[in-house]
């Protein structure tokens, strides 16, 4: 599978769901941050998620490629938007 480049941009990963950005793909991606958190000696990674209703599959799907790629995760749930950046 490969992921579109389309939907990195400069602060963050945007993409249409279950189209640009599925499960595979956010599971692939969060693989991609643990492998690099590990390069960079980073073993936790805090993941959280806006109010879409997308939001809990494709955290989920996250979590299960950082913990793939070895990494613990703190789950802090829904935050407001301007929290994620």
């Amino acid at each position: 599978m490969t992921v579109p480049a389309s939907i990195f941009r400069a602060y963050d990963i945007r993409g249409i769901v279950d189209d640009t950005l599925s499960e595979a793909t956010t599971e692939l991606i969060g693989r991609a941050v643990g492998s690099e958190a590990a390069v960079r000696g980073e073993q936790t990674v805090i993941v959280a998620r806006d109010g879409r209703t997308s939001g809990p599959r494709l955290q989920a799907a996250l979590i299960r490629g950082l913990q793939a790629a070895g990494r613990d995760v703190i789950d802090i749930g829904m935050v407001p938007t301007p929290v994620l950046y």
